[in-house]
Order: structure tokens, then C-alpha cells, then sequence
């Protein structure tokens, strides 16, 4: 028999073949993977450190090239530069005490070299009222923004020791560090435990359904070991790659959650398939038997289910690789960890999971039988059932589940693109607390201040009598709009000179061939974010002088460009990734009805994840549930295409194993009807148990502290439900009902030549 086993069709199958080789060396592939997870492990705390908080620089943009020129043109550095914010109502009329606060901070600060000089902000933020709150500008001698971060705990320490003892002669003092490079900071660190956390919370909850779906402890642990190997080596490679390139700290959150959901999903398609083969009794026979039958049942599940788990695996991969076509840090960093997810995912169900089965009994996967649940004897007649009411009432579930499809994704409709404001950071940030004091003094523009370049291309000096008029009328339009609070800019009256904080002299205003000058808006307390874009997107009309080029940069800049790029790319990746997984399911269906089919499917899910997403954050139902205590009123623009590419591919794989089984049924007996209710019946438990255990992950991350990573969690826990539940048991079968034969067209089908293939 075992020869009979090497020498069948199942076993010159490429995925049978590796199965096999894992199988029968599993000390070797086992110890492989330990000493990739051992060394991964004991990196995995420089995580933090090697990524980045933020989208990263947009080349090519007009806020990327202001922050060029703002290095080389002038020598100022949005990001280097840090604000220490503190309260205390013992500071009420007491200006001398703030005083001598500044003095004693910028000696201790004076310690660190990096440090270039502390400045009060008294004196360009609007009146703090009772003098209560005060604020001070720490800047650096750095020329990048990561240098900045890195100094932050730095600082912290310092100030922190400092404050404590000026606290102790001060009641209730209250001091925090923030700006852009503190926020960058506070989130590297709080994604991090964020994603343990979002693990922690996924964990036991996984690990009740498996139980529920095995019936044994032992079966429910394999899976999840399985993920967490993926997802450790996931981890070791994206640290590789940020030694070298750019990544964000969501490429870590994004890794997290899908080599849980893959991992477990995998194994489970696997092992589900390979417990089926070996049947209830190979446990009783004699060893050697019980060898190969166990043997032969690997293979069986490997010429199935592995190859399915491959081909599933590389459609997921697809969607993740469209995400590295956008020219934005934080979404290709995003495709980046999801890719590299699915690559260990898929290597752990193909290589350790075969060696660990090759090492453990059936009957030692069914300990202990006290709490195994069994199931009756027609365990698939539910299934078959409910396959069989689809079958002979195909239009009545069409219009059922579009309706619920279409209620769904309708508040899709409704989406308003833009950023969250500052107040949706997690509360226990440093740098969040340090913003709402901030603005509590009416200075929360000094984090994200507005840089204006006016330029004269045929480098004439900007500033000339002829164009003082034009100039001065430009600045005084900026100054007096009700969303700035103050603007920075050399003088305009010859033989004087104006001295901002954070610069020596007016000469840092102009760059050194004079063709060039700098103005710093210090936007009002009261201007929201979505204010602040319009400001800039207004500014450079406002200058009546048409030989002058006006160029806006800063944060509100940035996130213009960021929604405009986001925008110019979707089109093509949609299409990549259509056209892309089109193809591949064409070589695996060898059907285009088929493939046709499973790629609008894939559309409606993505469409009621989104909606759920949009209906819940920005419209506000439901908003509670998940912390907040208003809506956003906004979806981030790189949302609804993270959820398309991650979702696309996840929810194929029910689709692959669906079909896959139904084709099988199709090809002994060329029988359409039937090969719907028999696939359902073979798959149905098992999707839907993978299908709960993929939303169990997901929705653990819903319940994160920053907000875009719960809107993803939550569109692609409610799209994975929804298309196991709808997609894949009502609609799907449906369609495939009222298509009959061309479901497999060009398929030629005679059953007795079919028989005799199989």
C-alpha cells in the first residue's frame, strides 16, 4: 500500500510532494522554523524603533517640496522641534514664576547637544486668559525628523525629573511634551502594545471556536501555533526590510492581524480535510497500517486543500501587492506586512503543519475525548438541507440577499473623504494630553503650522518696492483671516528686521539668492483641520503679483497631497488587482463564468464592509460601542482601498474552497444541482467556522486605540461574516443554480468519461 501511496497521481502533485518531504524530515523542518522564530523573537522589541509613525514623504508633491526647500533654502526643519506644555493654577498672575521655569528648563535641556535653544511662546500664541497654562519651544539641532523622535524619551526624562521637584513647591502641575515628532513617537510605542494587546484579545477567543469546531484541546491549540510562527517570521522580515526602506509602524498592526486570521484559517482548511481522509477509525488499526493510512490522508489533504491554500494564498497576495503600487509610505507599508503575512502563513500550512501531524497520533489529537464533541452521524445533512432549498428557490435568495447587500453598503454612499482630528489619539499619549493643554491655551497651531514659499522663477529678489504693495496686502489677507492666529514673515520696510521664535534674524526668511521667502502661519486654536486644508488650498490665489510663484506647506498641505495621490491611484489598483486575480482564478477554475462570478462577489463584500465602516465611524451609529465618543465625521482616503486589497484576496479563499469542492463533485458526476448542494455540505461548517475565527481577529483590532486600525478591523470583520453567511451560502450558490452548465463552461461534460477520470 505504502508503494501504491508514492506511486499514485495525488502524490507527483507538487504541494502533495512538499507535504510529503515535510512529513517524513519533520525534526528538520520543525527545528527550521525555531531558530527563525527564536531569532525573531529576540529582535522583535527593536520594532518600535525601526518604524515609522506617519505616511512618509509623497515625492514629486508641493508640500514634499517645501519641506526640501525649507533644508535648503532657509535651514528650518518643520519636525525638529518639540513643545512643553504645563498648567498649574499657582501660575495665575505669576509671570515671574513662568519665568524662572523657562530659565531652569533650558539648563537642564542645555545638557543634551542636540538641543539649539528654548523659546517662550508667550509671544506669538493668542492671550492664555489667566496665565495658568504656558508653553515652551524646544528646538533641535537635527536635520530629520527620526533624530527628533529618537530624542523624545530623552527629553521626557529630563523634564520629568525637573518638574517633580518644581512640583513640590507648586500644587497640581501638569506638564506634557508634544508635537509632530512626540505624536510620531507616543503612536511607534502605542502600536506596538497595541497590537499584543489586539493579540491577547484574539487569542481566547480563537481558541473557543476551534475548540467548539474540534472537540479536542489539542486540535484547537495546532492552528494557532501555526499563526504564531507565520506571524513572528512576518515580524523578522519586515524588520529586514525597514533596515533598508521606509515602513510604518501599521505595517506591524496589519502583520498581526493577518497571520492570525491566515494562519488559523489555513491550518484549519488543512487539517479539516486530513482528519476527513484519515476517517474515525485510523486511530485503531495496527501501527504500521496506521501509518500510511495517516500517510496517504496527509497526501490526499496536501492534493486538495494545500493546493487550494496555495492558490488562495497567492490571490491574497495579490490584493496586498497592489497596495505597494502607492506612493505613500503608510499604505505600501501596509501591502508590506500583509504580503509578507501571507507568504508565512501559507509556509507554515505547507511545511510545519505536515511535520507536526507526521509527529502526533490521531488519538493523541483527540485527547482528551472527555471534552471532545461529538458530532451525529449525519453531521452534513443541515448543510445539504439548507443546500438543497437554494438549489429550488435560486431567485428568491438573489433578491433576499441583495436586499441585505445593498442595506449594507448603502451608507457607503454618503462617505465625506478627510483626516480625524488630533482628538481621536488614544487619551493616555503624552503628546495627546499635551495638545489638549495646548489648546487650552490657544496654541495648538504651533504643532502644525502652515509654511508659505513665495518665489520669483527668473530670480529677481522677491522683496523689491515695486512689489511691497502686493506683498504686504498678501500677508495682511493671511494675517487677518479668523483661521490664523499669527504670521511670521520678514519685514518689508528696508532697514528693519523681525525676529520669530525658533530663528535668529529675519535672514532665515529670505534664502540666500533673495529670490525666495518664508512666512510661518501660526493657525488659530479654533480652526479645525479640514479649515486648515482650505486654507491652503486658497493661499497661493491670494497674491495679486502673478510674476510671484506662492508654494504651501506644513501638515494641512501634506494631507491634501496625501487624499489627491490616494485618489489618482485607486483606478489602477483596482484594475491590477482584478486583472491579476482574474487570470489566476481562470488557471484554477479553468471557467470564466466561474471567475467572472467570484470577482463580483468579492466587490459586494467589500462594499458592505465599507459601508459598516463609514455607517458606524463617520455617520456615528454605533460609535460608542468602539470608544468614541463622537463620530469622525471623516474616513482617511486610504481606508476604503486597505479594506478592497486586504479583503479582496481574504475573502476568496472561502470562494477557492467553495468552488474548488464543488468542481470536484462536478467532475465525477457532471451533475450541477448536485455539485452545489455537496460542496455546500463538504465546506459549509468549515468556512463558517474559519469565517468566525477571521472576525474574531478582526474585530479584536476594532477595538484598537488608534482609529484608522478599528475601521479597518471593523469593514473586514463585518465583510468576512457577511460573505461567509451571505455571499458564499445563499448568493453564490444561487447564481451558480441559474447558470447551470455554464458555471463550468468550456468544460465538456459527459459523465461516464468524467467517472473515468476520477
Amino acid at each position: 500500500m505504502e508503494s501504491a501511496v508514492r506511486s499514485s497521481d495525488i502524490s507527483s502533485d507538487r504541494v502533495a510532494r512538499l507535504g510529503l518531504i515535510c512529513w517524513r524530515k519533520p525534526w528538520l523542518v520543525i527545528a527550521g522554523w525555531t531558530i527563525v522564530c527564536l531569532a525573531a523573537a529576540l529582535a522583535i522589541p527593536q520594532m518600535s524603533d525601526r518604524l515609522l509613525s506617519g505616511s512618509g514623504k509623497i515625492e514629486g508633491s508641493v508640500s514634499q517640496r517645501v519641506d526640501s526647500q525649507l533644508v535648503s533654502e532657509f535651514e528650518v526643519s518643520e519636525g525638529q522641534s518639540l513643545v512643553l506644555v504645563y498648567h498649574s493654577q499657582d501660575l495665575v498672575g505669576r509671570a515671574a514664576a513662568a519665568d524662572e521655569i523657562a530659565e531652569r528648563v533650558d539648563e537642564t535641556l542645555a545638557q543634551l547637544e542636540t538641543i539649539d535653544r528654548v523659546i517662550p511662546a508667550t509671544d506669538i500664541v493668542e492671550d492664555s486668559g489667566d496665565g495658568s497654562t504656558q508653553a515652551l519651544i524646544i528646538n533641535f539641532r537635527l536635520d530629520n525628523s527620526l533624530a527628533t523622535e529618537q530624542q523624545v524619551p530623552l527629553v521626557r526624562a529630563k523634564i520629568d525629573r525637573l518638574f517633580s521637584d518644581v512640583a513640590s513647591s507648586m500644587s497640581h502641575l501638569e506638564w506634557a511634551i508634544t508635537g509632530r515628532a512626540a505624536l510620531t513617537y507616543d503612536i511607534n510605542i502605542f502600536s506596538a502594545r497595541d497590537s499584543a494587546d489586539a493579540e491577547l484579545r484574539a487569542i481566547p477567543l480563537t481558541s473557543t471556536v476551534l475548540l467548539l469546531t474540534f472537540g479536542t484541546i489539542l486540535s484547537a491549540i495546532l492552528p494557532i501555533v501555526l499563526a504564531i510562527a507565520a506571524r513572528t517570521a512576518a515580524f523578522a522580515s519586515i524588520l529586514v526590510i525597514a533596515g533598508e526602506w521606509e515602513v510604518s509602524n501599521l505595517a506591524q498592526s496589519i502583520t498581526t492581524m493577518i497571520s492570525l486570521a491566515l494562519g488559523i484559517d489555513y491550518a484549519l482548511f488543512i487539517y479539516h480535510r486530513y482528519r476527513r481522509e484519515l476517517g474515525n477509525d485510523a486511530a485503531d488499526r495496527d501501527h504500521k497500517s496506521a501509518k500510511i493510512a495517516r500517510e496517504a490522508a496527509m497526501l490526499k489533504a496536501m492534493a486538495n486543500s494545500g493546493k487550494v491554500v496555495l492558490y488562495s494564498g497567492t490571490v491574497v497576495a495579490i490584493g496586498m501587492g497592489g497596495l505597494l503600487l502607492t506612493p505613500l509610505m503608510q499604505t505600501r507599508s501596509i501591502g508590506l506586512g500583509g504580503l509578507c503575512a501571507v507568504i508565512f502563513s501559507v509556509a507554515s500550512a505547507l511545511t510545519l503543519l505536515p511535520a507536526l501531524l507526521s509527529l502526533i497520533a490521531p488519538n493523541v489529537l483527540d485527547w482528551p475525548r472527555m471534552l471532545r464533541i461529538r458530532m451525529p452521524p449525519q453531521a452534513g445533512t443541515r448543510w445539504t438541507s439548507w443546500g438543497q432549498i437554494v438549489v429550488k428557490r435560486p431567485l428568491t435568495a438573489i433578491f433576499s440577499s441583495l436586499c441585505i447587500m445593498a442595506l449594507l453598503a448603502a451608507p457607503a454612499m454618503q462617505t465625506v473623504f478627510g483626516f480625524p482630528e488630533d482628538d481621536f489619539l488614544p487619551e493616555e499619549l503624552e503628546s495627546a494630553r499635551g495638545l489638549t493643554m495646548l489648546e487650552d491655551l490657544g496654541a495648538k497651531g504651533l504643532v502644525s503650522p502652515v509654511f508659505i514659499i513665495v518665489s520669483d522663477a527668473s530670480g529677481r529678489p522677491v522683496i523689491s518696492l515695486e512689489r511691497t504693495e502686493a506683498l504686504s496686502q498678501f500677508i495682511a489677507k493671511i494675517g487677518t483671516d479668523p483661521r490664523v492666529s499669527e504670521v511670521l514673515s520678514p519685514s518689508l520696510t528696508p532697514g528693519t528686521r523681525y525676529t520669530p521664535f525658533g530663528m535668529p534674524s529675519a535672514d532665515q526668511m529670505t534664502n540666500d539668492a533673495k529670490d525666495k521667502i518664508l512666512l510661518r502661519v501660526v493657525p488659530s486654536t479654533k480652526t479645525d483641520l479640514a479649515e486648515l486644508r482650505q486654507l491652503a488650498d486658497e493661499i497661493p490665489y491670494w497674491l495679486d503679483d502673478r510674476s510671484l510663484f506662492v508654494e504651501v506647506g506644513g501638515q494641512a498641505q501634506y494631507f491634501n497631497d496625501f487624499d489627491a495621490r490616494m485618489k489618482d491611484g485607486y483606478a489602477a489598483i483596482v484594475g491590477i488587482v482584478l486583472g491579476a486575480t482574474g487570470m489566476l482564478l481562470l488557471v484554477l477554475f479553468r471557467a470564466p463564468v466561474a471567475a467572472l462570478k467570484a470577482m463580483l462577489l468579492n466587490l459586494l463584500s467589500v462594499g458592505a464592509g465599507y459601508g459598516m465602516v463609514v455607517f458606524v465611524f463617520q455617520l456615528g451609529y454605533g460609535a460608542t460601542l468602539f470608544g468614541l465618543e463622537e463620530p469622525t465625521e471623516l474616513v482617511p482616503t486610504s481606508v476604503p482601498i486597505v479594506i478592497f486589497a486586504v479583503l479582496f484576496g481574504l475573502s476568496m479563499d472561502y470562494e477557492i474552497f467553495l468552488i474548488s469542492r464543488m468542481r470536484e463533485s462536478f467532475l465525477r458526476h457532471g451533475d450541477n444541482a448536485l455539485s452545489i448542494v455537496e460542496g455546500l455540505a463538504a465546506t459549509g461548517s468549515v468556512i463558517t467556522g474559519a469565517a468566525l475565527i477571521m472576525a474574531v481577529v478582526f474585530g479584536a483590532f476594532a477595538f484598537s486605540g488608534i482609529v484608522i486600525l478599528q475601521m479597518t478591523g471593523l469593514g473586514l470583520a463585518t465583510a468576512v461574516i457577511v460573505d461567509a453567511v451571505i455571499i458564499r451560502s445563499l448568493l453564490g450558490p444561487a447564481l451558480m443554480t441559474l447558470a447551470g452548465g455554464w458555471n463550468w463552461w468550456p468544460l465538456k461534460v459527459d459523465g461516464s468519461k468524467i467517472q473515468s477520470q476520477v
